[in-house]
């Protein structure tokens, strides 16, 4: 899985002056974000109807929602 992290700043350039050519858009740059978004997007796992197997829970941990199965937990059947 991985994270999106940001290639531009697009922000930044809001407070270039008119003409900078560093304040002009490029369509590579724009095409990169995207290709990192959809990168992240497609790595993750779907929230809704997802099926999952072999999860290893460590530390303090919250669940909540409908939760359902079969297993053990700390050598207790559930």
């Amino acid at each position: 899985m991985s994270d999106y992290t940001k290639t531009v700043n697009f922000a930044a350039k809001d407070a270039l002056i008119t003409g900078d050519p560093a304040k002009l858009i490029l369509g590579a740059a724009l095409n990169t974000e995207f290709d990192n978004i959809a990168t992240a997007i497609s790595s993750k796992q779907d929230a809704s109807g997802a099926t999952y197997s072999s999860i290893t829970l460590s530390g303090t941990n919250t669940l909540s929602g409908t939760l359902s199965g079969s297993g053990t937990i700390d050598g207790g059947t559930f």
